[in-house]
């Protein structure tokens, strides 16, 4: 750890998937940046904007060059049949630009991750929601002029692969595969 400070610092933000791929992205990156992301779990839009500050401050060592973010899975999530969604698409993205504000304010380089895709039968979020949601984000946040990742590319064409058997979460192959496209894109920017 001792001369982290010297190189870039990265913030990864997002929920369970960022989570589970967090640790292998800042091995990947060990040498060239120093990487951290918040225990907690992000999940939707508004507790990423309720948590952001804090998140951002690093335990007072300064605020980081790059944030490499997502939210969208919890927001485009089916709570009940009778609730379409989570969050409504105009509410997620109003809340989007939000936190990406809040970003921008202290850090130079934000990158929104989209949302990965869910496996076949997945109950309670169909990838439909999840492919409107990421095509309003990238719209909304290029045009702001936040970095576009297409994680959900990297995931979708092979989910029985890269997911588990819960059809949400990465399997340890997604995880890799996650791991790699994230360091990779981060990357370009170090």
């Amino acid at each position: 750890m001792k001369g982290a400070f010297l190189m870039k610092r990265v913030l990864l933000i997002g929920d369970s998937i960022r989570m589970s791929y967090n640790e292998r992205v800042a091995q990947l990156l060990e040498n060239r940046a120093f990487v951290w992301g918040p225990e907690d779990n992000c999940r939707f839009a508004k507790y990423t904007l309720w948590g952001i500050n804090g998140w951002m401050n690093m335990d007072g060592k300064g605020s980081p060059d790059i944030i490499h973010w997502n939210n969208g899975i919890w927001d485009a999530h089916k709570i009940s049949s009778r609730i379409e969604v989570f969050v409504p698409l105009d509410e997620y993205l109003k809340t989007l630009e939000q936190v990406y504000n809040e970003m921008k304010s202290r850090c130079a380089t934000v990158i929104f991750t989209t949302t990965t895709p869910v496996g076949e039968g997945f109950p309670s979020c169909s990838n439909d929601t999840i492919d409107l949601y990421n095509r309003e984000a990238i719209r909304l946040l290029a045009g702001l002029g936040a970095g576009i990742h297409d994680l959900h590319a990297e995931i979708a064409p092979d989910t029985g692969r890269y997911l588990g058997d819960d059809r949400l979460h990465l399997s340890p192959e997604g995880v890799e595969k996650a791991a790699a496209a994230v360091a990779r894109f981060v990357a370009r920017y170090l």
